[in-house]
């Protein structure tokens, strides 16, 4: 008896300093995180080359120009990334500083966003956790990727309109409103924070006075404002991006061409909110175990859905990932991506197995889990809603950031990644739905489950970066060998980088996409018919499917 008194007073002590030192807590966990990735070499990887190109050519023509690749404003990121270079000098490892910074500050940011919500200290730090162990997280992190930044403003826009709600007061309004424009500056998809709070206050305000419209009103006004402003300096000065004006004109065609169903576009659309709802499904599952969603008894019977669901899922083979990988999505069967090498984009008979294997047969029952979650958590909402239930428009507000971000990607299309910025959302949304009254063992289960999500994320970018140090090193070799970019395909993001902004732009049928003119000399996992070895580099990795090695190779004489 007396021991067990002592234990239950030990892990009461030990919960309470976590509870009293959570921020510390998060603080060390992302540290560990970006210490641990080993995100070392000096190359680029996803798209950041052209987030990169920006910076340096703000350092050099002193003026904002961006990529044709972007289509997002990148603003703050810029200035960031340039006042960075400019003290240390450029390189890409200057810049993923920058991001692991921000970061940090997003993690805490992300803590603050779950205690406004009504969190306890110690349920906002799991859900930080349940966000940090999304597998794009790890890598994002330690990049020069958009998703960061454009989180770093949005989140504490959010908390602060979220406070608003219960109490609008001007400097609350007023600093929320900064953070919001700001965060449109970066990435367009911010105006959803201020046009969500703008339908929560609206819907729960009635009456509406001259004070009612100015609060509801200014925010969104202002942030549109911003970004009419921006896109006019683009268009008057450096031009818009191509890939800007392509994604800003997409929206409204792809809505009529649901409405109609041409092409059997609705189709299309259902199966994308599919994928969409089973990727939110996944990362929302941990969260919903630690608040018991679904375990109790009148509630019991949503269970018999996800198993269900879980069936179907598995005897058909929509296993996540349920987007390929080769287009630019970061999570891959085989580890973190996107893989663009020649032969795991061309599928060549040498080319790695990235078939889904038993680790994501049980991660599709979670994510039919999370589904189940989020269509039980949803609908109650709804209904409460629907009868009045008294409310300052937080649930409103909830529901309005959820839709609102999601509607375009269901209409057009998404990266896995874009679903890092709204996971916030949706855990706040479970949260509401169901109390603080889980039991300790579906806790401890829920735990484990964030663990070793964060664990394998980790793993993953550690091999990610692994296999690109080996890869770079092969394409130094390859130039020593005399190749260029013209006469090498090293990959997506060496020949974007050196080519994209040359004119006119060669994409050949018998080529690798990104823009190889001649690919006498490729970078490889395998070595595919038609090549020959010419070097090898060995991968330092931590996961049994990431590939062993990169090879360097030449084009067999005919």
């Amino acid at each position: 008896m007396q021991r067990t008194v002592t234990h239950r007073a030990f892990a009461s002590s030990l919960a309470a300093s976590i509870d009293r030192h959570a921020a510390l807590f998060l603080i060390a966990v992302q540290l560990a995180v970006l210490v641990l990735s080993d995100p070392r070499g000096e190359f680029p990887i996803g798209d950041d080359w052209a987030f990169a190109q920006s910076v340096q050519w703000l350092l050099d023509e002193h003026r904002i120009r961006l990529s044709d690749w972007i289509a997002m404003n990148l603003l703050p990121q810029t200035l960031l990334g340039a006042a960075a270079t400019a003290w240390l000098g450029f390189s890409f490892a200057t810049l993923r500083h920058v991001t692991q910074l921000a970061s940090v500050l997003v993690a805490l940011a992300l803590f603050r966003w779950f205690v406004a919500t009504g969190l306890k200290r110690h349920d906002a730090l799991v859900a930080a956790l349940v966000v940090m162990a999304m597998p794009a997280w790890p890598v994002l992190s330690n990049s020069f990727m958009t998703d960061v930044y454009g989180m770093l403003f949005a989140v504490p826009a959010a908390t602060l309109f979220f406070r608003a709600l219960r109490a609008p007061a001007f400097g609350t309004l007023a600093a929320a409103t900064t953070l919001a424009v700001i965060g449109v500056l970066e990435r367009q998809v911010v105006l959803v924070v201020p046009a969500a709070f703008a339908v929560a206050w609206f819907t729960t305000r009635w009456p509406w006075r001259v004070r009612t419209l100015a609060i509801g009103t200014v925010p969104i006004a202002v942030a549109i404002g911003a970004e009419l402003a921006y896109h006019g300096y683009l268009a008057l000065g450096p031009g818009v991006p191509e890939a800007q004006d392509y994604v800003h004109g997409r929206v409204v065609p792809a809505f009529i061409k649901t409405i109609v169903n041409e092409d059997r576009y609705a189709l299309w659309v259902a199966s994308n909110m599919a994928t969409l709802a089973g990727y939110l499904g996944l990362f929302v599952a941990p969260w919903a175990l630690w608040r018991g969603a679904l375990t109790r008894g009148n509630e019991r019977w949503a269970l018999l859905v996800t198993t269900a669901l879980a069936a179907f899922m598995l005897a058909s083979g929509w296993l996540p990932p349920f987007r390929a990988p080769d287009d630019h999505n970061v999570i891959d069967a085989a580890g973190i991506g996107p893989q663009l090498l020649y032969d795991a984009w061309r599928g060549t008979p040498a080319s790695l197995d990235r078939s889904a294997g038993w680790l994501w047969q049980c991660a599709g029952a979670a994510a039919a889990y999370g589904v189940t979650v989020l269509i039980v958590a949803t609908g109650r909402i709804v209904r409460a809603l629907a009868r009045g239930a008294a409310d300052r428009g937080e649930r409103i507000y909830l529901l309005a950031l959820l839709g609102g971000y999601l509607a375009p990607f269901v209409l057009t299309d998404y990266i896995d990644r874009y679903l890092l910025f709204v996971l916030p959302f949706a855990l706040a949304l479970i949260a509401s739905c169901w109390p603080d009254r889980s039991s300790a063992t579906l806790r401890s289960g829920a735990l484990a489950w964030i663990v070793l999500a964060l664990g394998l994320s980790v793993a993953a970018t550690h091999d990610y970066f692994a296999w690109n140090r080996a890869r770079w090193e092969a394409i130094r070799a390859a130039e020593r060998l005399g190749a260029t970019p013209d006469t090498l395909d090293g990959g997506y993001e060496y020949n974007a980088y050196y080519r994209f902004e040359i004119k006119p732009r060669i994409i050949r049928a018998d080529k690798s996409w990104w823009w190889v003119a001649d690919d006498r000399f490729i970078v490889a996992f395998s070595v595919p018919p038609g090549f020959v070895e010419r070097a090898r580099f060995a991968v330092d990795r931590w996961l049994a499917r990431t590939p062993p090695a990169i090879f360097l190779l030449e084009r067999a004489p005919r």
